[in-house]
């Protein structure tokens, strides 16, 4: 049987939309072959995944195993496609059917009992998969569930493991979509005791100030103080 899930794939801080396919075949040997430009901690996600679906109850199916990622030209660096693969692998072995595969992309890294690890870039694949129109929601491990609801017009499921995942798309259990906080997190962190707004004028010093701290940079200012007429004193601030 043939399985294809909807994930997402981590350029610099941009998310792009990744396939999943999985394909198992009858075979003499059993035989697991991943393809798609996978780096090396895609590729050993093949061993956590195995072993997270056995600790968690499930069947390794004893066949032949395809497992691909397209688009093949996209280079795959990160743990975030073992729960995609987990189910796709439950589901081309039949032991999961579910309609709600195609609405939601999936991102998660596994540990060896089948619990969750939280991913980076998870707001990265919210925008991205808001902006595609693909997908009605994204299931994420509950770690990265409040980074992700930030973006408004999608479903951001929580998940603790690859069993609840399993669970929430054959439809046996019920996971509310965490709620946005868009507005409570401006009112919470969009207070501070030093605004820029307070400053007059200076706007090269503001403009270079604000780069440094976006980027963490450090910066070095050169400050003239003019105590009395024609007495200029020079001092230089680090920070």
């Amino acid at each position: 049987m043939l399985a294809k899930l909807h994930t997402f794939s981590l350029l610099g801080i941009d998310a792009l939309p990744v396939e999943v396919e999985v394909d198992v075949s009858p075979a003499a040997l059993p035989k697991t072959v991943l393809v798609g430009l996978p780096e090396q901690a895609v590729k050993e996600s093949i061993h956590r995944i195995e072993r997270a679906l056995v600790n968690s109850g499930f069947v390794l199916p004893a066949n032949r195993i395809v497992i691909n990622l397209a688009p093949a030209e996209l280079p795959k660096q990160a743990a975030s496609f073992d729960l995609p693969v987990a189910l796709g692998l439950l589901a081309a072995s039949g032991q999961i059917a579910s309609e709600l595969l195609a609405q939601y992309a999936v991102v998660g890294e596994l540990a060896l009992d089948g619990a969750m690890r939280p991913v980076k870039g998870a707001l990265s694949m919210a925008m991205a998969a808001a902006a595609g129109g693909r997908v009605r929601g994204l299931i994420v491990p509950s770690a990265n569930a409040a980074e992700a609801a930030v973006v408004e017009g999608i479903e951001v499921i929580p998940v603790d493991s690859v069993t609840q995942a399993a669970a929430f798309l054959i439809e046996q259990l019920h996971i509310d979509p965490t709620p946005s906080r868009v507005g409570e997190l401006f009112e919470e962190l969009g207070r501070y005791e030093e605004d820029f707004a307070d400053v007059r004028g200076q706007e090269m010093a503001k403009r270079a100030v604000t780069i440094a701290a976006s980027g963490a940079h450090n910066l070095l200012r050169l400050c003239a103080i003019q105590p009395a007429p024609l007495q200029p004193v020079f001092c230089l601030c680090s920070s």
